[in-house]
């Protein structure tokens, strides 16, 4: 399956967000929450299982000038097998104009037993935005062995890269010394504003976290968990 979701956000006459552009294909299906609050509150709705193995999706949400978005999603995203053994792709493209503000936080993304998934993330800010992306990513439901899952992160602010990471998950020689080891939940947020936290680092038994300076106005921040601890 091929699918394609884009929207677009500005400023009515009242100043309050709006969606300009909501174009939707299943299954990436966005509902639009009705509260009283100046901004826009979107939610995310898969429309059908998946992403399944072959399924190429794409999800574009612009936010413009002065707008305020916040995101979220009714349910956790299954990435499973599909019939033909082919992996998935999901391609999300984020564009924040100056002075927007974007909350994005989903519910996580599960890695299915048998299933092959990459999730690519390209954030595109201004300087004067402030945004924070979280992705969350379960490696396999409860008493089950993960899939093969890949994330991708690229951040551009002021058409300057400041992030390009990828992380890969699965079983076999992921599991070993210097990869994920028993970690079976990760949360990766990024972070841009005025507002960062200090840069730190903790490891326990059951957890491992960071925050890396990425420039003077953005921060990455990640979290791994053990099994029992839930995801983060």
């Amino acid at each position: 399956m091929h699918a394609t979701t884009s929207i677009e956000t500005v400023l009515d006459p009242s100043g309050r967000t709006v969606a300009s552009r909501l174009q939707c294909e299943v299954p990436l299906l966005v509902r639009v929450a009705d509260t009283s609050r100046p901004d826009l509150t979107l939610l995310l709705v898969n429309g059908a299982a998946g992403p399944l193995g072959g399924d190429h999706l794409r999800f574009r949400l612009e936010v413009g000038p002065g707008t305020h978005v916040t995101v979220r999603s009714v349910a956790a995203t299954l990435a499973q097998p599909g019939p033909t053994g082919e992996p998935s792709l999901l391609e999300v493209e984020l564009v924040v104009h100056e002075r927007a503000t974007l909350d994005w936080a989903p519910e996580p993304m599960v890695s299915v037993c048998g299933s092959r998934h990459r999730t690519t993330m390209h954030l595109r800010a201004s300087d004067s935005a402030t945004v924070s992306v979280r992705e969350r990513l379960s490696l396999g439901r409860h008493g089950e062995a993960s899939g093969h899952l890949q994330l991708r992160q690229r951040v551009t602010i002021a058409d300057v890269d400041v992030l390009r990471h990828d992380t890969e998950f699965g079983s076999g020689a992921l599991l070993g010394v210097g990869a994920q080891g028993a970690w079976r939940s990760m949360c990766s947020e990024v972070r841009i504003g005025t507002d960062l936290p200090a840069p730190t680092s903790e490891v326990r038994p059951d957890i491992m976290s960071g925050v890396f300076h990425l420039s003077p106005v953005s921060a990455l921040i990640t979290r791994l968990e053990q099994p029992g601890q839930g995801v983060v």
